[in-house]
Order: structure tokens, then sequence, then C-alpha cells
């Protein structure tokens, strides 16, 4: 009978993501088009676009002052809780959002 509770355990994970947004936030961008038109042209623009904007606006994670490896540090941690950033776009993405004006 110990085994009737793991027979919940798919439905608590896919509620607790959907709830939390989870991965699936990135299929849908919070971004408006005026957001993406203020963010700076340079490469890794669209890698913020596409990566970050599902769950954040371009413009609150561009207000936030931290050098590369706090990025980096806070990047990791999104991707620990599900954020889905390509490798080819790691680097790109952490050097833009080092380089916010």
């Amino acid at each position: 009978m110990m085994m009737r509770p793991l027979l919940f355990l798919p439905a608590v994970v896919a509620m607790m993501l959907a709830v939390s947004g989870g991965v699936a936030a990135q299929d849908q961008s919070m971004a408006t088009p005026e957001a993406v038109a203020a963010l700076p042209d340079r490469p890794g623009q669209a890698g913020i676009v596409h990566t970050c904007s599902g769950c954040h606006q371009p413009d609150i994670v561009l207000g936030q002052k931290r050098d590369a490896v706090a990025w980096r540090e806070l990047v990791d941690q999104m991707i620990a809780r599900g954020a889905n950033v390509e490798e080819a776009r790691y680097e790109e993405i952490i050097a833009y959002l080092a380089q916010a004006d």
C-alpha cells in the first residue's frame, strides 16, 4: 500500500510547474513590442528576448545592475528552476546583461 502515494507524484509535479510557470512560460513572451524595441541593439538581444522574456519583462531584467559574475550566478539559478537557456547563447546573454545601459 505504500506505492499508492507515488501514483500522485506526476500530477503533483505537473501542478507545481503549472502554478510556478515552469519551463512552459518560455513559450509565451511577456515582452511587449515596445519593451523589445527599447532594448539596446547589440549581440545577445535575441537571446534575452527568446530566453528571458517568457518570465520577465526586459526592462525589469536590464534595470538590475550586476557584473558578469553576478549575472552568471543568477542565470544559473534560473536554469536550475527550469529556464531553457541554449548553450550557444549562454555567454552572449551573460555579456549582454553585464553591459546593461
